[in-house]
């Protein structure tokens, strides 16, 4: 008989995404576990732990732990993915434990499903551990109230910080605000049938009406993009930088700024979580900003 740990163990199935949803995912998850106490391995995060310090050192991405064995992650996370899928069930069963799928009954039908109701508490009382497979887990009040915690856990290296602070502070020399922006090209393209993919000259109209709704204040724009904005950059009418290049990077030097204005992402999301900067969502081509749109949103 397989003995019960101290805590329940929530295991993430699988990593949803690309960085943005991945932090976002790994957030929720911590969140509802300092909110009901259970125990959070994710070793899908491993992607990307080399560049947060706190989770780097474990296998299984736990915050604040140096079990080793980081560069196992890979061979672990096909274990996990193995275990929770239909081949794997009556081994998972056998262990005392649980696959609990959420990909058809809320991804597939756009619901969420909270991580700190009782319906998961009850799940995860009747097993040693459950393996967690979906995207829309979600644990919005514990998100925000947690939220200190959870910059700590996801506080990048020393390096990275270093050069986020040095393009930061070239790029807010001589000016008394700083609007991050992200231009999502590339994978827009073809996400949700190019829905939110607009033109380098639709960024451009936006940074100019950003310029003209702050009379008397000097305006730059730290710009990062997933795709060429040589044509943005040039633009002699606009104070640009751009952010330092790496997704990482980019990530956090956009929630070193005071106001961010891009396309529905997680990405962006993060940064205004992470940095409590206000966002304007750009939602159309033919939208027009206005002050009241920067804010802090709560739906990812």
């Amino acid at each position: 008989m397989t003995k019960r740990p101290d805590r329940p163990r929530v295991i993430v199935g699988k990593g949803e995404g690309q960085l943005g949803n991945r932090l976002f995912q790994a957030a929720t998850f911590l969140a509802a576990s300092y909110e009901r106490g259970f125990e959070v391995w994710n070793p899908a995060f491993g992607d990307y732990a080399e560049f947060f310090p706190a989770i780097s050192g474990d296998v299984l991405c736990r915050p604040w732990r140096n079990g080793g064995y980081a560069f196992m992650r890979g061979a672990l996370c096909r274990a996990v993915a193995i275990a929770g899928g239909s081949c794997g069930e009556p081994l998972v069963d056998s262990l005392g434990g649980a696959v609990f799928d959420i990909s058809r009954s809320h991804d597939a039908a756009e619901l969420e499903y909270d991580l700190c109701g009782e319906h998961f508490a009850d799940l995860i009382k009747q097993h040693p551990f459950v393996i967690a497979k979906g995207w829309k887990f979600r644990a919005r009040e514990a998100l925000w109230k947690h939220r200190e915690k959870i910059r700590g856990v996801f506080k990048p290296t020393c390096d990275i910080e270093k050069d986020v602070r040095l393009r930061v502070d070239a790029a807010r020399e001589g000016f008394d605000l700083l609007v991050g922006v992200h231009v999502r090209l590339g994978d827009y393209a073809e996400w949700q049938g190019g829905r939110y993919f607009f033109s380098v000259a639709d960024y451009a109209r936006w940074m100019c009406e950003v310029v003209a709704m702050n009379p008397g204040r000097r305006v730059g724009f730290l710009v990062c993009s997933n795709g060429d904005i040589d044509v943005l950059t040039a633009q002699k009418d606009l104070k640009i930088a751009r952010g330092p290049g790496s997704a990482v990077g980019d990530l956090y030097a956009l929630a070193a700024c005071d106001r961010l204005i891009g396309p529905p992402s997680t990405f962006t999301l993060w940064a205004s979580y992470y940095g409590q900067v206000p966002l304007h969502m750009l939602e159309s081509a033919d939208q027009s900003l206005w002050e009241g749109g920067f804010v802090m949103h709560e739906r990812v």
